[in-house]
């Protein structure tokens, strides 16, 4: 009978929290959805997203990993990689432009804040600071390996959290939201329901061939053995380290993209921004590009209307910590 009130209890709040993701969504779809820019921009992604998995440059490699693999962690990567972005996102704003009208769209302090952004995009994709880095790291092969992963997915707070809340703190432009962080009266507790409701769909795809080759991220080394550690610890740290990446990025797209650049645009802010969050998937696996744009697109819609990340960092941390934990009882 205890079971039955948990299970009862547990499925009444996840309808609850679906339902008001849903009311959300309804709403924004009410009040701001444009159906030309809609398809504008997904005719933009199929072909970006058909042109990078289908076309390969050489014998072996698709664009994107070939783009990396030129002048990889030098100033070039950085460059190209800026360039890049800029083409997701001044492709965007072209069809949205084309597709709505919107003069507005061009408005010189979006167009500048949003490539000052890409350029602190660039410089984390590339992990260019990790050259100056990694000669400070453990010179044993194994921790190195280790440090190394763990340190690289903490760089982002030099290369993307601190440059954007200097530029936060030096205008007035995106005050007074902290993009995102401010807690505006957010309701957090329903996505934590939301996640449970996702660990069942997370744990059917652990079974996949391609969702093994990519996770676990972390990668048995027997760094722990020379860090005289048990591995849970040497584990959890990096898993820590891996969340951390994640924060940086919501507060990137959903946070500076969305919640900051709205301020000059509003809603058309959201559609520029899962161009350049596909765009940033384009080295996994093609499922993962093409899914991020939905899971981009609903997590933009939810940042606007409630002005803050905190949902959307919760839900990505947890699936993310959960495809984690599934993939290594699959390994």
């Amino acid at each position: 009978m205890l079971y039955l009130k948990v299970f009862h209890k547990s499925f009444c709040s996840i309808f609850i929290a679906v339902r008001t993701f849903v009311q959300d969504i309804k709403n924004y779809f009410k009040q701001d959805f444009n159906l030309a820019a809609h398809i504008g921009i997904f005719l933009f992604l199929t072909i970006c997203v058909l042109l990078n998995y289908l076309v390969k440059i050489g014998e072996e490699d698709y664009f994107y990993d070939e783009m990396m693999m030129i002048n990889y962690r030098s100033i070039e990567s950085i460059i190209y990689l800026f360039l890049f972005y800029s083409f997701a996102f001044i492709g965007s704003i072209t069809v949205l432009s084309l597709t709505t009208k919107n003069s507005k769209l061009w408005n010189k302090k979006y167009i500048l804040f949003g490539l000052l952004g890409l350029a602190f995009l660039s410089l984390d994709s590339s992990y260019y600071l990790m050259k100056f880095v990694k000669h400070y790291l453990p010179t044993d092969w194994y921790v190195h390996q280790w440090a190394h992963h763990c340190v690289s997915n903490l760089s982002s707070f030099v290369t993307v959290i601190i440059p954007l809340y200097i530029a936060y703190f030096l205008t007035k432009t995106f005050k007074p939201e902290l993009f995102g962080f401010s807690l505006n009266g957010a309701k957090i507790k329903p996505y934590f329901w939301l996640i449970l409701f996702m660990i069942p769909l997370i744990y059917l795809a652990s079974f996949r061939p391609d969702f093994l080759e990519t996770y676990p991220t972390y990668v048995d080394r027997y760094e722990y053995r020379f860090l005289d550690m048990e591995q849970w610890q040497t584990v959890g740290i990096y898993e820590l380290c891996y969340g951390f990446d994640f924060v940086s990025v919501e507060l990137f797209f959903r946070g500076f993209l969305v919640v900051g650049l709205s301020r000059i645009v509003g809603k058309e802010a959201i559609l520029p921004m899962i161009t350049i969050y596909c765009f940033l998937h384009f080295g996994k696996p093609a499922g993962e590009a093409i899914s991020s744009i939905f899971g981009g697109y609903i997590l933009g819609i939810l940042a606007y209307t409630s002005r803050n990340i905190y949902g959307g960092l919760i839900a990505h941390l947890g699936v993310a910590w959960g495809m984690e934990y599934l993939a290594y009882l699959q390994s």
